[in-house]
């Protein structure tokens, strides 16, 4: 039976990363565009980071359990090509020197055509893209998810020849909590130093394929989710009085436990999917078929639409409104586009 919750997480999860894309234009954190410092903006975004991209690499490691049951390796992985790394290259060289462009024109009030800034993109910097480098974008977690799944491979084809099976294995509550310390002491390995790391995200993704696709592990924590509501509070209280109010005793720590509570964020959140949102319509489908393209398209066309936005009214709130729904009416409106040529469907991913 197909785990309908999943589609759903990863939907609403693509529309926060919309929402905290726009939070980031009013935030005190740097950005291609700037309208403001706040910093109960910076917490919030702080706050949903804990969990939303290893939340995305979580449900990519079971959702791969599921397919690999009905493809062959090879079939997986000309998959994973089609569906992510053409993808990347065609972000990397057509929506990403846009948002590089607009970052130029904001910050350095520089008076150029898109022709002729196209070269520029290509130069490499700090890879924020403000200064009209390079940047990865929203691509660094495609790219990050092609390499992923990739090195995953080898540890699949290991495990099932010494037939290592998980899928049925019955953990306690604490072994699964415990299970979070992987990708802590993962977080080191080809880490960026703010939030983003490929050994982390690699063991949330194997923690997906192993542990989240197991039935009896699903129905434990069902079990427990009161348990997991009261620690999650817990752990995510002490979170914000520590990078709020005692900074020099939680800085050295803060990204390791971001990552552990990251993990507790996502089994609670797996519990709430299964209870309430394992169920889908018309609606749902389209949009879930069509997330990975409107996460691809979506950045872009924001700081885009910011860019102007801005520049006609000067409320905030009605900033944020115009600049949220165009955002998803217009990403929605590519992908609808995109799905119409077999070229499009092609470089963008698109079943």
């Amino acid at each position: 039976m197909r785990k309908y919750y999943l589609d759903t997480l990863r939907l609403l999860a693509i529309l926060i990363v919309i929402i905290l894309h726009i939070f980031l234009i009013y935030s005190s954190l740097p950005y291609y565009i700037k309208q403001g410092n706040s910093d109960f903006l910076t917490y919030i975004i702080i706050l949903f980071l804990v969990w939303l991209m290893p939340l995305l690499f979580t449900i990519a490691g079971i959702t791969s359990f599921y397919s690999l049951k009905k493809r062959s390796v090879g079939e997986y992985l000309k998959e994973r090509v089609q569906r992510l790394l053409i993808p990347f290259i065609s972000a990397m060289l057509i929506l990403n020197p846009i948002l590089s462009f607009y970052g130029l024109k904001f910050h350095e009030n520089i008076q150029i055509n898109y022709l002729e800034f196209y070269p520029i993109f290509f130069k490499i910097t700090d890879l924020t893209g403000y200064d009209g480098g390079l940047t990865l974008g929203p691509a660094w977690f495609i790219l990050f998810l092609f390499i992923v799944s990739c090195l995953a491979v080898p540890v699949i084809l290991l495990l099932r020849k010494y037939k290592v099976d998980l899928s049925n294995k019955d953990f306690s509550i604490f072994t699964i909590i415990l299970m979070g310390l992987i990708p802590v002491i993962f977080y080191p390995i080809l880490t960026s130093g703010e939030g983003k790391s490929l050994g982390m995200s690699f063991a949330f993704f194997l923690l997906g394929y192993y542990l989240l696709s197991n039935n009896n592990v699903m129905i434990k924590l069902d079990k427990n989710k009161f348990l997991m509501v009261v620690l999650t509070f817990i752990m995510t209280s002490i979170f914000i009085i520590g990078i709020i109010y005692l900074k020099n005793v939680f800085e050295p720590i803060t990204f390791y436990y971001q990552v552990f509570l990251g993990w507790i964020w996502i089994l609670l959140l797996l519990i709430i999917g299964k209870i309430f949102l394992n169920k889908t319509n018309n609606a749902i489908q389209y949009l879930s078929e069509s997330s990975f393209t409107i996460y691809i398209f979506h950045e872009t066309i924001l700081v885009a639409v910011a860019y102007y936005i801005i520049q006609i009214t000067s409320n905030i709130y009605i900033q944020m409104l115009l600049i949220f729904i165009l955002t998803i009416s217009l990403s929605i409106g590519f992908y609808a586009l995109c799905k119409q040529f077999k070229i499009t469907r092609f470089i963008f991913g698109i079943k």
